[in-house]
C-alpha cells in the first residue's frame, strides 16, 4: 500500500513489468531457459485487460489506515508470527537477489526506497532508517553466505561462475529486444486522450 510502498523507485532501478518480450530475449540471450509457465503479460495483453475488458487494479490497502509495525505486532501477539528484516525477504531467492545481487552487481540498495517510505509516512525516524542502511542488508553473515550456496545450487553455479557473472560490464534492458517503444506510444496516447 501507499505507507509502505508509496516511494518511486528510481528510473534507472526498474523496467516496465509488462515487456514480455524483454524477459524473452534476456532468457534468450542467456541460456534459454524453459520459461513458458513464469507468469507474465505482454504490454498488448495488460492493455486489453485494463481498457477493453475493463478489469483494475484495487488497492485495498489504501482504503485504510496502515501502520506496518502496529500490524507486525498484531501478528506477533496473536499469530507467533516472526518478521523478517527487510521488505520482501521471505523468500530466500528474493533475499539474495535484493540483499546481495542488487547491491553488489548493480549499486542498488532498495532498501532506501523501503526505508524512505516509512519515514515519508511518519512509521519511521528519518535517523532510525539512515542507521539501517549502515548495516550489512542481512540478518547476519552466516545467513548471506548460506543463501549464496542456495542461490549456486538452485543456479546450478560454481562460486567461479557467480564472480564471472558479478564482475561482468552491466547490460541494461535497452541491449535486448523490448516493447518499451509500444508502451510509451501508448502511455503517451492515453495521457493525452485524458486531457
Amino acid at each position: 500500500n501507499q505507507a509502505t510502498e508509496g516511494m518511486s523507485i528510481p528510473e534507472d532501478w526498474k523496467w516496465i513489468k509488462h515487456d514480455q518480450r524483454n524477459i524473452r530475449a534476456i532468457a534468450k540471450a542467456h541460456g534459454n531457459p524453459k520459461i513458458r509457465t513464469f507468469p507474465s503479460i505482454g504490454t498488448l495483453q495488460y492493455v486489453w485487460a485494463e481498457f477493453v475488458r475493463k478489469i483494475k487494479w484495487s488497492p485495498i490497502l489504501n482504503l485504510m489506515e496502515y501502520n506496518k509495525f502496529d500490524a507486525m505486532r498484531v501478528l506477533q501477539e496473536s499469530h507467533g508470527y516472526k518478521p523478517y528484516p527487510y521488505k520482501h525477504y521471505e523468500s530466500i531467492f528474493t533475499r539474495f537477489y535484493q540483499g546481495y545481487l542488487l547491491p553488489r552487481k548493480f549499486h542498488v540498495d532498495k532498501r532506501r526506497v523501503h526505508l524512505s517510505t516509512l519515514v515519508v509516512s511518519g512509521q519511521l525516524s528519518r535517523e532510525h532508517a539512515v542507521a539501517d542502511l549502515q548495516n550489512l542488508p542481512y540478518p547476519s553473515q552466516a545467513e548471506m553466505d548460506n543463501d549464496r550456496q542456495y542461490f549456486l545450487k538452485k543456479m546450478g553455479w560454481t562460486e567461479a561462475q557467480l564472480e564471472d557473472y558479478l564482475n561482468r560490464p552491466e547490460r541494461p534492458h535497452t541491449a535486448y529486444a523490448s516493447e518499451i517503444r509500444l508502451w510509451n506510444a501508448l502511455k503517451d496516447l492515453y495521457l493525452r486522450i485524458r486531457r
